[in-house]
């Protein structure tokens, strides 16, 4: 197959909304506390972490699948933006859900006819109907607390994300049985969020004694 102007084109379009995606900040932070973790960054330590623990607590799982997942997990977040999920209310989420899925509706659109495996991978790890997207998007879940523990729990003293101890505690445990909806077949994310909920609450602690 021969690479016409148009594909070139296609490629310069698809660098775009990886650029896109760069510009998108979370409410989480580098380890200097100050400066935004963008969805970029995430998304790099994402398609890093995820084969890597895979390979060594999970090696049932399809591991390009696994990078694959990664890579695409948060692409809607280019035109949909990221949300604080700290607080969000039932109509947060549904909002939130709304506007990915248009967002990823949008993608498949733009390059259905120059890349469609793009859109094919952000419908299917919407959809979760493998184990490797469900293993990626649970993962997801418990980065936020890898950026946490770097940055001392910078996120939880700016307005946007304050939380007491007892809130944290207490969103931490309803995200357990979220987790469980979808992903409870992966024990060893279970043993690594215990650890890393365990240290980012002691951070927690030492800071409101």
């Amino acid at each position: 197959m021969t690479v016409t102007h148009d594909d070139a084109l296609a490629v310069i379009d698809l660098g775009e909304l990886a650029l896109r995606l760069s510009r998108v900040d979370r409410i989480t932070f580098h380890p200097d506390g100050k400066r935004p973790e963008t969805d970029s960054d995430h998304t790099v330590m994402l398609a890093l972490i995820a084969p890597a623990f895979a390979e060594r607590f999970l090696p049932d799982l399809n591991l390009g699948l696994v990078a694959q997942y990664a890579i695409v997990h948060d692409l809607v977040e280019a035109y949909a933006g990221d949300v604080n999920t700290l607080k969000i209310t039932v109509p947060g989420k549904v909002e939130k859900k709304r506007r990915e899925h248009d967002a990823a509706l949008r993608i498949s659109r733009e390059f259905s006819h120059s890349f469609p495996w793009v859109g094919v991978m952000v419908a299917r790890y919407e959809l979760l109907m493998q184990p490797e997207a469900r293993f990626v998007k649970a993962l997801d879940k418990l980065l936020p607390k890898v950026t946490h523990i770097l940055n001392d729990g910078a996120t939880f003293d700016t307005a946007v994300g304050h939380m007491t101890y007892e809130e944290l505690v207490q969103r931490y445990a309803r995200q357990i049985e979220e987790l469980e909806e979808y992903a409870s077949d992966f024990p060893p994310l279970f043993e690594l969020r215990d650890h890393l909920v365990n240290m980012v609450l002691d951070r927690m602690f030492e800071k409101a004694r």
